[in-house]
C-alpha cells in the first residue's frame, strides 16, 4: 500500500474512532432515519431496536415454521426470501412514517424532498416484490423437486444428481411407459385377432371335411 494511501486509512480510522455519532435529538432522528434508508438495500439485517428483533425472530419463526427448508439449496433461497419479506416490512413501515410526514399521499407532496423519497420507495418496493416472488417460486420449485424424488425416487436412476429436475423426469418416464404399455396392448390386440382368424380358419376346413 503506498504511503498515501496509507494515510488516509489511518486518516479514517482515527476518525472514525473518534465520531461519537450523533448527539442531538434531531441528528439521532436522522442517523435513524438514514439507517433505515441504508437498511432497505443492506446484504444484512440490521435491527434499529430490540422490538425489531423480536418482529424479526416471530417472521423468522413463521416462514420456518411454513416452509420447512430441508436442503442446502432450500436453505439459501429460504433465507433470501426472508430477507425479502423483512424489506418489504420495513417499506411499510418508512412509506407510513412518510405518509404521515407529507400529510397525504407522497407522490402529491409539493415538498421535493418528499416526493423524491417516495418515489425512491416506490422503487425500493417493486424491487423487493419482484424479488420476494422470485425467490418463493425458486423455494417452491426446490421443495416440488425434492417430494418427486422422495415419492418416485424408484422411477430415477440410482445416481440421479440432487438438482435434476424429477418432476420433468417422471413425466417422460411415465409416457414412455404408456407407450410401451400401448404398443403392448396393440401388439396383443394384433395377435389376438390373427389367432382368432387362424381358429376360423380351422373351424371352417373342418366343417368342410365330409362326415
Amino acid at each position: 500500500m503506498s504511503t498515501i494511501s496509507t494515510a488516509h486509512s489511518d486518516a479514517a480510522r482515527i476518525n472514525g474512532a473518534k465520531s461519537q455519532g450523533p448527539i442531538t435529538p434531531e441528528g439521532k432522528a436522522r442517523s435513524s432515519q438514514n439507517a433505515r434508508t441504508h437498511g432497505l438495500t443492506a446484504s444484512r439485517i440490521v435491527f434499529l431496536t430490540p422490538e425489531e428483533q423480536e418482529e424479526y425472530d416471530t417472521l423468522l419463526r413463521d416462514y420456518t415454521t411454513r416452509h420447512l427448508p430441508k436442503t442446502p439449496e432450500e436453505l439459501d433461497v429460504f433465507n433470501m426470501l426472508l430477507h425479502a419479506a423483512w424489506r418489504l416490512r420495513n417499506l411499510t413501515v418508512a412509506e407510513a412514517q412518510l405518509y404521515a410526514k407529507a400529510g397525504g399521499d407522497p407522490l402529491l407532496s409539493e415538498d421535493p424532498e418528499i416526493e423524491k423519497r417516495a418515489t425512491l420507495l416506490q422503487r425500493y418496493r417493486s424491487e423487493t416484490e419482484r424479488a420476494y416472488h422470485r425467490h418463493l417460486n425458486q423455494l417452491k420449485s426446490l421443495q416440488n423437486n425434492r417430494l418427486y424424488q422422495e415419492q418416485f425416487s424408484k422411477l430415477l436412476p440410482a445416481d440421479a444428481p440432487a438438482l435434476a429436475d424429477a418432476a420433468a423426469f417422471t413425466k417422460r418416464t411415465q409416457h414412455l411407459l404408456k407407450r410401451d404399455l400401448d404398443e403392448t396392448i396393440k401388439q396383443a390386440a394384433n395377435e389376438a385377432k390373427s389367432f382368432n382368424s387362424q381358429l376360423k380358419d380351422l373351424f371352417s376346413m373342418f366343417a368342410k371335411q365330409p362326415k
